[in-house]
């Protein structure tokens, strides 16, 4: 997949949460509505991608990205999403050199 490919989806993805986001903050029935039909979607999703990132008894996950040296990477990504949904003030704060940078959104 090439680099313009995968922004469309990201943006496509990323204004999907927004629709989200602004149902959940407009409260209104038809927006509840709609975020609860979006909420089996995400946390499909989540599994799917949890799916994809099980770990071996070392810790090795085939789905990350790995060094040619190496045959599997440690996964952190349970651990990471694990943290995440435990302490959702984590995801306004945004830090580190993969943060996804939107205009007008500074870290």
């Amino acid at each position: 997949m090439n680099y313009a490919l995968a922004q469309v989806f990201t943006d496509d993805v990323g204004k999907r949460l927004d629709d989200y986001d602004d149902a959940a903050h407009r409260g209104d029935p038809a927006s509840l509505a709609q975020l609860a039909r979006g909420v089996p979607i995400l946390t499909g999703a989540l599994r799917t991608v949890l799916a994809q990132h099980q770990v071996d008894s070392h810790g090795d996950c085939a789905a990350c990205p790995r060094p040619p040296w190496r045959r599997r990477t440690r996964c952190r990504f349970p651990r990471d999403l694990s943290v995440l949904l435990a302490d959702l003030e984590t995801l306004d704060h945004p830090t580190g050199r993969h943060t996804l940078h939107r205009p007008g959104l500074t870290a």
